[in-house]
């Protein structure tokens, strides 16, 4: 395990944003990420997991700890069972699935991100969401070391789990349960995905959809471009004119560029609406 000290963080963020951070590492095995834990811990500083990096904010300023990348990839099916790894790409799940005629999880054709990250908070698209398909996963929890927990434990909701009431906990591998299908099918399922999250989403530097869906009928999207905000300018940070949940980092925004935007977003769509939008996006500060 190599550590690495003010590493650049800008380059693992789907923003392209952030300072440097007093240490790095790249865990690509349990083992290697046990002992990064235990590295932080001996040294009592603070430490961040990411996997994938698509729904993080780094800060201008870094951060003044340990950030470990988890980069473990071990994936197999048993059965009907899907085993992964909390760095396995979900790209790569989708995929797997596929390859062995396993269905539940075309909808996730193109979802950013890990496994971990989606165990965390309930990840999901086009109708099918973690706590769909997840049957356990084994988590590190600072207090009670490694255990395996049942899908029930997580207690998921939209886009929240108990997970996130346990800071520090890290997603070491997860279960997931599908059903025996027919592979043309999947295949077929997968590219119409596809070809909808094309016309959905779209491309440049963003972190996908930045706010969470509020309860009510209308998505945080509508509530933005009935707000007049599609296509708004904020010096180098766009809202999407073709999806008004997607800000855009026009090529030289900060975190501070992207923290203005939102405020200025949350305030009008509650001045116009009488809604305050929640963040989806996970803002990474400068110290946990």
């Amino acid at each position: 395990m190599e550590i690495f000290s003010d590493h650049d963080l800008s380059k693992y963020g789907t923003y392209r944003i952030g300072g440097f951070a007093d240490f790095f590492v790249e865990a690509k095995s349990e083992e290697e990420l046990v002992e990064a834990l235990d590295w932080a811990a001996t040294r009592d500083i603070p430490f961040f997991i990411f996997g994938g990096g698509s729904n993080l904010l780094f800060d201008d300023e870094g951060f003044r700890g340990l950030i470990i990348r988890l980069r473990t990839r071990n994936l197999k099916v048993d059965g009907n069972l899907l085993h992964a790894d909390g760095g396995v790409l979900a790209s790569k799940l989708v995929d797997m699935a596929a390859t062995h005629g396993l269905t539940g999880l075309e909808a996730w054709k193109g979802l950013p991100g890990t496994v971990g990250g989606a165990v965390y908070g309930n990840a999901g698209c086009f109708g099918v969401e973690t706590k769909d398909v997840l049957r356990e996963a084994r988590l590190w929890l600072p207090s009670e070391g490694v255990q395996t927990y049942p899908a029930e434990w997580f207690e998921y909701e939209y886009r929240e789990s108990k997970i996130k009431k346990h800071p520090g906990a890290v997603v070491i591998s997860a279960t997931f349960e599908l059903q025996k299908g027919d592979q043309a099918a999947i295949l077929d399922k997968m590219n119409e995905i596809q070809k909808l999250r094309i016309t959905k989403q779209p491309p440049g530097l963003s972190t996908g959809s930045f706010f969470k869906n509020p309860a009510g009928e209308k998505s945080a999207g509508q509530l933005i471009d009935e707000a007049g905000l599609k296509g708004f300018v904020m010096g180098p940070m766009k809202i999407s004119e073709h999806h008004a949940n997607f800000f855009m980092n026009l090529g030289e925004a900060t975190s501070a560029d992207v923290n203005a935007l939102a405020e200025h977003v949350q305030d009008v769509v509650k001045e116009k609406h009488g809604i305050e939008l929640e963040r989806e996006v996970i803002s990474v500060p400068v110290v946990v």
